[in-house]
């Protein structure tokens, strides 16, 4: 019992006991290479390992590779059990031991490979569900179109009346081009439009609350978070979109991506119209590619600070909401003074969505810090304890046009990312705004928000952070 144990843990350990030395080499060999080969990657190849995780092909063969281990384990501990010297008057005891090695076979070497092999399965079932296949395609501009002008009443909707979001829906455009996104040539960026959407209890369609631009600089590490409030209104169109008179969307940005969900002959392509019609704005707004797009729900996101255990984050100034909106739809008091708090989803969602007392710009910079605590407190052993949490959170509550032969290329940038090469700036007013609407909406000064985003894409982010005036992220989130 005792060999079958020891080959349990280590295979040959028990042939070794047994004094089966020729056996017991082979077995020996072959597991301190496995365990040896395994711990290097581990240690000092930890992005390669991620990189495995992203590639279904990768997967696929850790699957087979996890059933040849498990195979050889299993062969190692039966063959040392039966390999044991015993005498003819032990054969109560050898039934007793074929019990015990039963059981610790089930424990010491199938509920771990099987473990192991599950979460494989839920990585790649994610990974295909979620993400897109086929190669990085970025379409263009809709081509001018024939559509007839709609009228607007004032130079901007109320974002609340149906002039600015129920026209009727019109013939679609002829065609629709794609162009290769080529990536991590010299100093091209890679953008992304990161969207927080509040769909819940008690809400129809999507209102995209939280849009920021992430901008990432693949050699050096740089980011660049472009964060546009919710409520500015006349963000620009393309003129060739040729929709509205003023080419720009007459509500607030907010409601964009809901107007292209239900008027998708406007925006056609292989991207859904909510984001064609975003991206297409904030793409003229900004004035560089947005390469893909990633929608979280809000309320999704409780699930997943709870499936991370918590976050930690740091209050810089009180908190306080009489009535926020919890999840369920009912409302309660948050308040937060100054300091640090263990939060769990629920409070983490209320610190970054709460309006009350403060503003939709006091907002967008709560939101920048908690993207950042749960950015440097996701360490891969938290990940791998709630894995099957954190898949489900995210299959269900995120949509990506991401594709998967992009993620590897993601991966390799993650230790170059640090708080202090992060410049943060928010759209605001009154730097970044223009007139005001008949609404009282801000309209953004194209001017200075294209200007910012040069400086920031176009200089190391220190010299950035100096010439836009800016606080660094490290130093404005505690």
């Amino acid at each position: 019992m005792i060999s079958a144990v020891a080959s349990a843990v280590l295979p040959g350990l028990g042939q070794l006991r047994n004094g089966q030395r020729r056996k017991a080499t082979v077995l020996l060999v072959l597991s301190l290479v496995v365990a040896t080969g395994a711990a290097y990657m581990v240690w000092y190849r930890p992005l390669t390992v991620l990189t495995w995780g992203v590639q279904p092909t990768a997967l696929g063969w850790l699957l087979i590779g996890n059933g040849a281990l498990l195979g050889l384990r299993i062969y190692a501990t039966v063959d040392a059990w039966m390999g044991a010297p015993r005498s003819h008057d032990q054969r109560p005891l050898i039934v007793a031991g074929t019990t015990l090695v039963g059981v610790g076979v089930g424990l010491l070497l199938v509920v771990p490979h099987i473990v192991a092999g599950y979460g494989i399965i839920l990585d790649k079932d994610l990974l295909t569900s979620v993400f897109a296949a086929g190669p990085d395609v970025a379409a263009t501009a809709p081509p001018p179109s024939t559509l007839p002008v709609l009228p607007t009443a004032a130079p901007a909707g109320d974002p609340s009346s149906s002039s600015t979001t129920s026209a009727p829906t019109l013939p679609p455009a002829t065609t629709t081009t794609t162009i290769p996104v080529r990536l991590w040539e010299g100093t091209e960026r890679f953008n992304v439009l990161l969207l927080g959407g509040d769909a819940g209890v008690g809400r129809t369609g999507v209102r995209t609350d939280t849009i920021i631009v992430a901008s990432l600089e693949p050699d050096t590490g740089d980011v660049g978070l472009f964060g546009v409030p919710r409520n500015i209104a006349r963000v620009p169109l393309p003129e060739s979109w040729d929709i509205w008179a003023c080419d720009c969307f007459p509500g607030i940005v907010n409601e964009l991506w809901d107007y292209g969900t239900r008027n998708p002959d406007r925006f056609p392509g292989a991207r859904p119209p909510g984001a064609s019609a975003l991206i297409g704005a904030l793409e003229e707004l900004l004035a560089i590619p947005i390469h893909h797009f990633a929608l979280v729900n809000l309320d999704g996101f409780v699930d997943l600070i709870d499936a991370l255990g918590g976050v930690k984050i740091t209050v810089t100034e009180r908190l306080y909401d009489s009535a926020y909106p919890h999840e369920d739809g009912t409302t309660e008091v948050i308040d937060l003074a100054p300091g640090t708090y263990d939060m769990d989803g629920h409070l983490a969602l209320a610190f970054a969505r709460s309006r009350q007392g403060s503003d939709d710009y006091n907002r967008m910079g709560r939101q920048r810090c908690l993207l950042q605590a749960v950015a440097a407190q996701a360490d891969p052993l938290r990940i791998a304890r709630s894995f099957a949490d954190i898949t489900h959170t995210i299959k269900e509550n995120l949509i990506t046009n991401v594709p998967l032969n992009r993620l590897p290329d993601l991966i390799q940038i993650i230790p170059k990312v640090e708080a202090d090469r992060i410049v943060a700036v928010g759209f605001e007013p009154p730097t970044y705004t223009g007139a005001r609407t008949a609404q009282s909406y801000p309209t953004p000064d194209i001017a200075a928000i294209r200007h910012a985003v040069t400086v920031i894409t176009e200089l190391p982010a220190a010299e950035a952070i100096a010439a836009l005036e800016l606080e660094p992220l490290s130093a404005s989130c505690g």
